[in-house]
């Protein structure tokens, strides 16, 4: 029994360093990744600057597994760089930053997302399942600990409204084309991304376009049912938009094909008028492409966000699979 004992107390002091990281910040151990063999860090390729890659570990916090990450949005009221997963839970992290490279990443808090139920009392809850895109509201406003998170779904497509500790606030009304499964490809190919723009309102786009969309389009809407025609190549898809103001929006596509499995992940931006046409796709700036056939070391990008001025992160959904990695990017854009 003694001996029992010693054990278990040998293997709390072995603890105790996680379980205080736990609750407040944990170092993850991340790998610096280059973009290619032939760029390192502070290099422009197309319209940004590289400002370095890490691949992220897969640890748990609370039971919960860093992966499947599909969506990003920053806070710079309390410098948190937060994270959704496929699963459905949302992850704050802090970026560490050196000399303007991304050098380390920090762990602070993981906690499961939870949609309401009943709209009307607010009390039941269920949890969201492949949650996607990400936004925040009271961000940017110097005010620290009133953020508010919106969250794009698919499955069942939803737009809802969270607290950064997980609870739902309020889930929009979709546009009527966009509330009916039956409208979309299939069941993964639905709200994949949401910004918030302060004229335009919350902005969402198909991953593919719908099975009425004319040929070489999608849509980018709002919820209150403005439509912007968006130019998209065949076989690309949309995965994430970052709105920037003065009606524009940045645009992260990717294409997977090939025998090979070659991936294409381009960066744009695209110019939405206040009142949109009926016929006329949006102006589109082509960035960035990123292609692994001529040796970027890229993965899924799904998730992308603003951190400070020009300057952006992105990151990878490894779909939990041991063939794919983590990728946390981080780039400026060039003026010219």
């Amino acid at each position: 029994m003694r001996k029992v004992i010693e054990i278990v107390l040998l293997l709390c002091v072995l603890l105790a360093p996680w379980q205080r990281n736990s609750a407040a910040e944990t170092l993850l151990e991340t790998k610096p990744v280059p973009l290619s063999g032939e760029l390192n860090v502070g290099d422009r390729i197309g319209h940004i600057r590289f400002l370095g890659m890490l691949e992220l570990p897969n640890p748990s916090i609370a039971g919960i597994r860093l992966s499947q990450l599909s969506g990003l949005t920053w806070d710079e009221d309390d410098g948190i760089l937060y994270a959704i997963s496929d699963k459905g839970f949302l992850f704050h992290l802090r970026p560490v930053i050196e000399k303007d490279v991304l050098t380390g990443l920090k762990l602070l808090k993981a906690v499961p997302l939870g949609a309401l139920v009943n709209k009307s009392t607010k009390i039941r809850q269920e949890r969201i399942l492949d949650s996607e895109g990400l936004d925040i509201f009271h961000g940017h406003n110097g005010r620290k600990g009133d953020a508010e998170l919106i969250v794009s779904v698919e499955r069942t497509p939803r737009i809802v409204r969270f607290r950064p500790d997980g609870k739902s606030i309020s889930e929009y009304l979709l546009p009527a084309p966009f509330r009916n499964t039956k409208n979309y490809r299939n069941s993964n190919k639905m709200l994949e991304s949401v910004c918030v723009d302060a004229k335009l309102g919350i902005l969402s786009v198909t991953e593919t376009p719908l099975k009425s969309e004319r040929a070489g389009y999608t849509r980018i809407f709002n919820i209150e049912g403005k439509t912007w025609f968006y130019p998209l190549a065949e076989g690309n898809r949309v995965t994430a938009l970052e709105c920037l103001g003065k009606n524009k929006v940045m645009v992260l596509e990717s294409n997977f094909t090939g025998t090979f499995g070659r991936l294409l992940v381009m960066l744009k931006t695209a110019t939405l008028p206040t009142d949109p046409s009926a016929t006329e796709p949006v102006s589109v700036e082509n960035l960035m492409t990123l292609d692994t056939a001529t040796g970027h070391h890229i993965d899924n990008f799904e998730g992308l966000t603003r951190h400070r001025g020009n300057r952006f992160f992105v990151i990878s959904d490894d779909n939990d699979l041991f063939i794919q990695r983590t990728l946390l990017m981080y780039f400026e854009v060039l003026a010219e």
